[in-house]
């Protein structure tokens, strides 16, 4: 059942708990609001549950968490909606949830990533942003072997990246983007993490050079880099990257000038945002 960027107004009745063999949930872009009846926790049914760009508010009622064959939950843009409690809800009692979508919420009280987060080993997405997320990130991650996307855009995680994140190696998008993350970017990240599409640390504290073993990320479309503490020179390896549309460094302290197999694979049509150097 979906509500889609529809004009539709008013609250969820209670009544939809009755439903019992509703298996998708999705409410989006929509005017739809009032708080979330607790009745929903007897859909025993729901596989997939969605709410983004809602009006709804209160708190997220707890109940949900029973739903033991959840496989989604997505709750993105709700602005008057306590979400605070849901990361360790699902962490407790959802081990079967395979993609979990947590962001932009009402702001309520910093939370840490819960190292039981090691539970929910069916994990394929894991998308947390701007989440009032603090403190560093738990080794248990790396342990999520089957996870494809990491977002964790715009939170105030703290810390280097832990050295149990190269056993992520089906990693499609890692974005860490937007925190205060420190330290350097081992080599190893770039040799065990070879499927990623899309890397994005920019907005952080990383520090030290661009390793060469970046060039074995043949699949890579994008790479953002800018406003952190990186130096040295580019590497040329980067012209290994024939996929790589977006490469963003301005606001670093790396140099060097970009390989003109990748300038003219990125120009036209797409922007090259780069410090400042040239293509040769």
């Amino acid at each position: 059942m979906g509500f889609s960027e529809t004009s539709l107004s008013g609250t969820v009745p209670s009544e939809m708990g009755r439903l019992q063999s509703l298996d998708s949930l999705v409410i989006d872009h929509s005017k739809i609001g009032g708080t979330v009846p607790s009745e929903l926790g007897n859909l025993s049914s729901l596989i997939w549950l969605v709410f983004e760009s809602t009006n709804f508010s209160g708190s997220f009622p707890s109940e949900v968490f029973l739903l033991s064959n959840l496989r989604a939950l997505q709750v993105f843009e709700c602005p008057g909606l306590k979400t605070e409690s849901v990361l360790h809800g699902v962490v407790r009692n959802m081990h079967k949830i395979e993609r979990l979508g947590l962001g932009r919420g009402k702001s309520g009280r910093f939370i840490s990533v819960p190292t039981e987060i090691a539970r929910l080993t069916n994990m394929l997405s894991l998308s947390l942003l701007d989440f009032q997320l603090n403190g560093t990130l738990p080794s248990e991650v790396g342990l999520l072997t089957k996870l494809t996307m990491l977002r964790l855009h715009e939170n105030a995680i703290v810390g280097a990246l832990p050295t149990e994140f190269l056993k992520l190696s089906g990693l499609n998008i890692l974005d860490i983007g937007s925190n205060q993350m420190e330290g350097k970017l081992e080599q190893s990240l770039f040799s065990q993490l070879t499927q990623l599409h899309v890397f994005s640390i920019n907005g952080n504290w990383f520090s030290g050079s661009l390793p060469t073993e970046v060039g074995l990320l043949s699949s890579l479309r994008k790479l953002q880099l800018h406003n952190t503490n990186l130096s040295g020179t580019l590497p040329t390896e980067l012209q290994l990257m024939d996929k790589l549309t977006s490469l963003v460094v301005m606001n670093t302290s790396l140099s060097g000038s970009i390989p003109s197999k990748l300038c003219s694979a990125i120009l036209p049509p797409q922007e090259l945002k780069c410090f400042g150097g040239e293509c040769y």
